[in-house]
């Protein structure tokens, strides 16, 4: 299991594409590499979208309402309970949210930092696992890989629990990665800490997945090798202790505080759906998540092959075989249940690009017939990315073709180099790579996606709210709660204030007075019984500005928002009859 960087077998002709990767390996400069690639790629995202529907919204909106009651235990979106996730993100968002912006903060990026770190605990526990396993080389390759990739970059500009749960997965699966390398007669003082501060943390932000995915691996590794001295290391109380230690106290209290009701939802009205296919996310046949392996990876994705690859040559190492049952029970798993989300997979992505690794720099890159699999996935892949702008322009916002057009371009010319540099095996091949997804995210999440105005409707009609004085927190005096119908998505609520009532009509009757703002759909189907329950209350709207068209990307519905304030309504004057 030697550190060296010649462990891997290469050839002399990539001498000097080897040596200036040696160069890197050296020290710190694979951690610091690492995270200048991940900061490059999710950084454009993570300062410029918006807060996203619906999932984003929905955890930043539960954090914000807990720093508004002090209840730091139960979750809840408005008046609803949110028993879905544990606790583990809105702490996390708490502690970076709360200190650096104030507890009153709705700046989403200070809500996504616990994602950013999340993703760079997952790439840096990547190439750390590589290095273990084999040298320095193949983790730095795929500790760059994973942390280019769309997927990882992407999760880690949003505020929700995945990037996070890839992160402390990644630190367990360190943990047990040194735990199976040690001699029998050796222990170690951080495998054990890594592996069960890893599922502890995994288990408070996202429930039994990541220790479910550990659990897995660690049986089908049993039952291939018969080999159980490495459980008897991993069988370390202290560390166990505070694995309980981080899980037990919220999982007690949230049981207390809810009499139960929290474990009854998430198993029955979350998960359970989900493996049954009666979700909110259709139900999708099995090999849906292969299928979107050259998108998801990208430009990762041109290691797939060689992973496949050296998968089948070196089954029996015992090293690969860790690899592998890190990835396929998992894999199998997420292909298995009917709901299936692009992100489902994430967990395991490190596995796949470590196996990609191993081959690229075990000679399988000489292979025409490999090489050239993985030159026509890294195409597909590049053609998707290249023509996502522009699909989404035709989809979402005719106006926006010039700057799709532009983005498009982008990526195609930084895509095309970086194939053409990996067709001719330069020694700047990986280097093409990155820079083609840091062009692409600068494009996509740094520039095309934020400058269409139909997908910000929320934030523009939170402008429009403070510039008509209806704000609900921003403006002076604070009007009261927004009211609406036809529009309720979260982020809006996320913006505006928590009592605001945009679930229903009779909702916002309810809770409309004279001063407060009012938002409302313009389908005839909302706003006139909207203004008809008004008017029944002695109200009337005083229309503000010009209507906002927009998209509800979460429904795929064009909307147009008109924006007013309650007003009493005047009073009708009787007309009297001749005096006697």
């Amino acid at each position: 299991m030697s550190e060296q960087v010649q462990d891997v077998p290469t050839q002399t002709k990539h001498r000097s594409g080897l040596d200036l990767l040696d160069f890197f390996c050296q020290g710190w400069w694979p951690h610091a590499l690492i995270l200048l690639v991940l900061l490059a790629c999710a950084l454009p995202g993570f300062i410029a979208l918006q807060p996203l529907d619906r999932d984003e919204s929905r955890f930043v909106q539960a954090t914000t309402q807990m720093f508004e009651t002090g209840d730091f235990i139960r979750i809840s979106f408005q008046d609803e309970p949110r028993n879905k996730k544990p606790i583990g993100i809105h702490w996390l968002q708490a502690a970076t949210a709360g200190p650096l912006d104030g507890p009153e903060t709705r700046t989403i990026q200070a809500f996504r930092i616990p994602s950013l770190l999340g993703a760079g605990l997952a790439a840096l526990c990547v190439f750390q696992i590589g290095a273990l396993l084999f040298n320095r080389r193949v983790g730095l390759l795929a500790g760059l890989a994973i942390a280019c990739g769309l997927l990882l970059s992407t999760e880690a500009g949003i505020a929700k629990t995945d990037a996070a749960l890839a992160g402390f997965t990644a630190l367990a699966y360190l943990g047990l990665a040194k735990l199976r390398t040690l001699p029998l007669d050796k222990v170690t003082n951080w495998a054990p800490w890594a592996l069960w501060v890893g599922l502890g943390m995994a288990a408070l932000i996202k429930g039994p997945i990541g220790p479910l995915l550990v659990i897995l691996s660690g049986v089908m590794l049993l039952v291939w090798e018969r080999d159980f001295s490495w459980v008897k290391r991993a069988l370390h109380w202290p560390s166990m202790l505070l694995a309980a230690a981080i899980v037990l106290p919220w999982y007690i209290a949230i049981w207390q505080a809810t009499n139960g009701q929290f474990f009854f939802d998430a198993v029955g009205q979350d998960l359970a759906p989900k493996l049954a296919g009666q979700s909110e996310n259709r139900s999708v046949p099995p090999g849906a998540h292969l299928l979107l392996s050259p998108v998801i990876f990208w430009p990762g994705s041109v290691l797939i092959p060689l992973a496949l690859w050296t998968a089948w040559r070196d089954r029996k190492d015992v090293r690969v075989r860790f690899l592998l049952a890190w990835l396929v029970p998992g894999w199998l798993m997420f292909e298995a249940a009917p709901a299936k989300l692009a992100h489902y997979t994430l967990p395991v992505h490190g596995a796949v690009l470590l196996l990609g690794a191993v081959g690229l720099l075990s000679a399988g890159w000489h292979k025409a017939w490999l090489r050239w699999t993985s030159v026509v996935i890294l195409g597909f892949g590049t053609l998707i990315m290249t023509a996502l702008p522009l699909v989404l322009a035709q989809d979402v916002a005719e106006g926006a073709q010039n700057t799709a057009t532009s983005a498009s371009l982008a990526i195609g010319l930084a895509g095309i180099v970086a194939l053409v540099m990996v067709i001719r095996q330069s020694r700047w091949a990986a280097g093409a790579l990155i820079g083609s997804a840091v062009v692409a995210s600068f494009a996509i999440k740094g520039l095309f996606v934020p400058s269409i105005p139909q997908l910000d409707l929320s934030q523009r009609v939170s402008a429009a709210l403070v510039q008509e004085g209806l704000h609900p927190r921003l403006s002076p005096g604070r009007p009261g709660p927004l009211i609406g119908a036809g529009y309720q998505e979260p982020s809006l609520i996320f913006l505006t204030r928590s009592d605001s009532a945009l679930s229903s009509v009779a909702a916002a009757v309810a809770a409309a007075t004279p001063g407060v703002g009012i938002v409302v759909n313009a389908d005839p189907q909302f706003e006139a019984p909207l203004i008809k329950g008004l008017a029944q209350k002695g109200l009337s709207v005083q229309w503000r500005g010009a209507p906002l068209a927009g998209l509800n990307y979460s429904k795929g519905d064009d909307v147009t928002l008109k924006i007013g304030e309650i007003v009493a309504a005047p009073k009708r004057i009787q007309a009297s009859g001749p005096q006697r």
